[in-house]
């Protein structure tokens, strides 16, 4: 199974929304201790930083704490939706968190992200390959079984390979795809019921079957807003609504 848990879930037909729309009252709050605003910019404005899954929000409304950015606690979580963006950053309690001010609207006067999530080790997307399946070959279910219900793929069809598998494991290579059927990946076709859908191949089936896309070849999710090519997950990252953002995922 994927090592990263954040293909399955943006390729789903809808998000979840959870997160910084979602305000837990914190109890007993006690007194924030921060350092001054630093911008990024001089001129003050919107730098992005990337999209993001599963990062701790902390938030605030008119300078009291409301939610605590607890990674255990996941309706502290932000969305997968919109870019986050930040004008600057400060150190509370010893911790430095850039504002995220683009979420205001979702009930807090003030929202922050620890800057920590912003770096490499939160943003490896050097186990994922999109590859192009040459011959028609069944794939086995991606379950501990391994069970033979899997689906087929067809020639021409668009896959997502976790390159993880390869490296450390010897029976079998893991992969996915958008669609019940891959050809509709390749011919940029989508249904609504559809969400992700992947299986298991043997190492030699995929050697026989399966080979490396070309840079610019598309792996679309999410009706073709979507999507990665080798290139831009060699970059760490991915291309939503035509353009190119950083991926982060806790």
């Amino acid at each position: 199974m994927f090592k990263n848990k954040f293909i399955k879930l943006l390729t789903a037909t809808a998000f979840a929304v959870v997160g910084i729309g979602t305000v837990n009252t914190v109890s007993n709050a006690s007194t924030v201790q921060a350092s001054t605003f630093h911008y990024l910019r001089k001129d003050h404005k919107l730098v992005t930083l990337g999209l993001g899954e599963n990062l701790p929000v902390r938030n605030y409304t008119h300078g009291e704490l409301v939610q605590k950015d607890d990674p255990k606690d996941e309706n502290t979580y932000c969305d997968t939706i919109s870019p986050l963006r930040t004008r600057g950053w400060k150190y509370i309690n010893g911790i430095k968190y850039y504002n995220i001010p683009s979420q205001k609207h979702l009930g807090t006067t003030s929202a922050y992200i620890a800057a920590k999530y912003f770096t490499k080790k939160y943003n490896d997307m050097s186990y994922l390959t999109v590859y192009r399946v040459n011959s028609k070959i069944k794939a086995l279910a991606d379950d501990m079984q391994h069970t033979d219900d899997g689906m087929w793929y067809g020639k021409g069809d668009i896959i997502l390979v976790n390159n993880f598998s390869l490296w450390n494991h010897d029976k079998y290579v893991d992969t996915i795809t958008p669609m019940w059927d891959g050809k509709h990946n390749a011919m940029k076709m989508f249904d609504y019921t559809e969400a992700n859908f992947g299986g298991e191949i043997t190492p030699s089936d995929f050697k026989n079957h399966c080979s490396k896309a070309s840079a610019n070849t598309k792996f679309l999710m999410n009706h073709g807003e979507d999507w990665y090519t080798n290139s831009s997950l060699a970059r760490g990252g991915m291309y939503h609504k035509g353009h190119f953002y950083k991926v982060y995922s806790r």
